[in-house]
């Protein structure tokens, strides 16, 4: 049992740090399954640990789930450096909920037309000032939300080759490199990266600062940035 159960703990140690991305999620679940499914002990045992596990975390693997949430996928999805293992046909699903959320995110801010344009796409109309305005409004922001679809999709089946190609890059450091070929997918890549695996990082600083505020303290405002960053990188001392 000690053995079964080394891996999640690890990864549950791993996950909990604050050097660990969104992206890290998935790729720690797919290596659980792998653990299990290759580990000496009896099959009934490790099938029902699979089994749990799998509908423990159904919402992040599993496409067809009621409760989907297509953010992990996608942020595992947008990490060059882990993005291979999406690729396998396998996990054909699981990479359409993501390509599905990033095109959709992509494309919800296409801009719409400024309320400068009053002409109308029929003669007819251009009387009516108000009117035509909105008919032209309507019909320019229908145009740039098929443009900016296009654009999305382009930018995600080009990355997907390139992220292929890239191999072994810190994952930041390849968005930045091509900020000017992915100027669509890069805000939500950089987003996506950015958040942190779990919440358990976040609420030990506020229990941190809990402590530096308490009693006497309460009213320091000034230094308890600097001494909760004190605190907790004291090990790099």
């Amino acid at each position: 049992m000690a053995s079964l159960l080394e891996p999640f703990a690890v990864q549950t140690d791993i996950l909990q740090r604050d050097a660990q991305a969104l992206s890290s999620i998935i790729p720690a679940l797919l290596d659980l399954e792998c653990h299990w499914q290759q580990h000496a002990a009896p099959k009934c045992l490790t099938s029902a640990m699979l089994r749990d596990l799998r509908r423990r975390f159904e919402a992040v693997m599993q496409p067809s789930a009621e409760n989907f949430n297509p953010v992990p996928a996608a942020a595992y999805l947008l990490d060059p450096s882990l993005s291979a293992v999406l690729l396998e046909p396998e996990q054909a699903a699981l990479l359409h909920g993501a390509k599905t959320y990033v095109i959709q995110e992509c494309t919800s801010g296409a801009s719409a037309p400024t309320e400068g344009e009053q002409t109308a796409s029929s003669p007819a109309l251009s009387r009516f000032r108000f009117l035509a305005s909105k008919m032209k409004s309507l019909e320019r922001a229908a145009a740039s939300a098929v443009n900016s679809t296009d654009g999305a999709v382009t930018q995600l089946v080009r990355y997907v080759t390139d992220a292929a190609e890239a191999g072994a890059v810190d994952a930041l450091d390849f968005w930045s490199s091509r900020r000017a070929f992915y100027n669509t997918l890069l805000p939500l890549a950089e987003d996506l990266l950015a958040a942190p695996t779990s919440q358990a990082y976040v609420e030990r600083v506020f229990s941190l600062c809990g402590l530096l505020t308490a009693g006497r303290r309460n009213r320091m405002s000034h230094s308890l940035e600097m001494r909760a960053f004190l605190k907790l990188n004291r090990h790099l001392c």
